[in-house]
């Protein structure tokens, strides 16, 4: 006998706010866009600074942009949400997940038909003015937007990991040491995503170089920003020994250190990353817990005595936490 699949409370509802409104409001910008292709100036300006317009590129950019960003994130995030049916409906970090689809519709798109608005009729791009007012509503109206979207979606359904496992700690003899350690790295389809969020921002320091020289400084930054932040939070160093538990990114920072005298209890967990944490990376979740989260499946969950948790995704988790259980007995003998 087949067990018919299992439909989220609320999905036409989450398609229609979540996936259909988003693309729908940037593809209207397109198209409102290219309608006024005869009126704006070849190139357009596509970056400003305190003193004006000071980048300059092909006004397709400014089309484009919007839509290609939107989809990507909308499509993207929509796969990591395939799991709400067997939960009964979105957690409260995924209900986040959605509704900043549409604040970042409504951002960038306001945000683009006013910057191409205040340029027609120009000769020449460099007279654009300011576009300080259509990013501010832009803002306004996407929060609007999110803040209406939260209430018309479903209630959210308890964040609870889809397994918990009490571990006990190893039989060592009082003068035997232990230690445990692991390299873990961000999982393939991250990795992918990542490498867009790059290839996006290179190529927009380009177009910017291509613009003008004037906002180079803050593409390339930019760039290199990204370049260093993606490295950094993709591969971790995990421990467990005498001095405690210690997560360090593999450039050095972030870092935490929790003393084995410090840890109130240690056990395996199975995380979803969307459903518990919100995503991948360095996260903060309800229940007082940060989390490095690296792809889904089992983690080790660190509490503190004073109720912090630290939740990090890792092979062979079980060994790491019967490891911590033994060095927090040995502290409290």
């Amino acid at each position: 006998m087949t067990t018919a699949p299992q439909t989220m409370p609320g999905r036409r509802r989450y398609l229609v706010i979540g996936v259909i409104l988003p693309i729908l409001i940037a593809l209207v910008g397109a198209i409102v866009a290219l309608t006024w292709l005869p009126d704006l100036p070849d190139p357009v300006a596509i970056h400003w600074d305190s003193n004006g317009a000071d980048g300059f590129g092909s006004v397709w950019i400014m089309i484009l942009m919007p839509l290609a960003i939107v989809t990507v994130v909308t499509v993207a995030s929509g796969l990591s949400l395939r799991g709400a049916p067997q939960r009964g409906g979105l957690t409260s970090t995924e209900k986040i997940i959605v509704v900043t689809r549409m604040f970042l519709s409504v951002l960038l798109t306001i945000g683009v038909i006013g910057s191409l608005a205040v340029q027609r009729g120009l000769s020449d791009a460099a007279a654009a003015p300011n576009i300080a007012t259509p990013m501010i509503v832009g803002a306004i109206g996407g929060v609007l937007l999110a803040a209406v979207a939260w209430f018309i979606l479903p209630r959210a359904v308890p964040a609870d990991f889809d397994q918990e496992t009490a571990v006990e700690p190893l039989d060592l003899a009082p003068t035997e040491n232990v230690y445990w350690s692991r390299t873990v790295r961000i999982s393939g389809g991250i990795v992918v995503v990542l490498a867009l969020v790059v290839a996006l921002t290179v190529g927009n320091a380009i177009a910017t170089a291509r613009g003008s020289s004037s906002g180079l400084p803050f593409a390339l930054g930019l760039a290199v920003f990204v370049l260093l932040l993606s490295g950094g939070m993709s591969f971790w160093r995990v421990r467990a020994d005498r001095r405690g538990f210690a997560v360090r990114g593999i450039l050095g920072w972030p870092q935490v250190s929790i003393p084995a005298n410090e840890v109130a209890d240690v056990r395996v967990v199975r995380v979803n990353p969307t459903a518990d944490f919100g995503g991948w990376g360095w996260r903060v979740a309800p229940g007082r817990r940060t989390g490095i989260i690296l792809r889904a499946g089992e983690a080790i969950e660190v509490t503190r005595r004073n109720g912090k948790r630290l939740v990090v995704t890792v092979d062979d988790a079980e060994t790491a936490a019967r490891v911590m259980q033994t060095l927090v007995a040995r502290s409290a003998a």
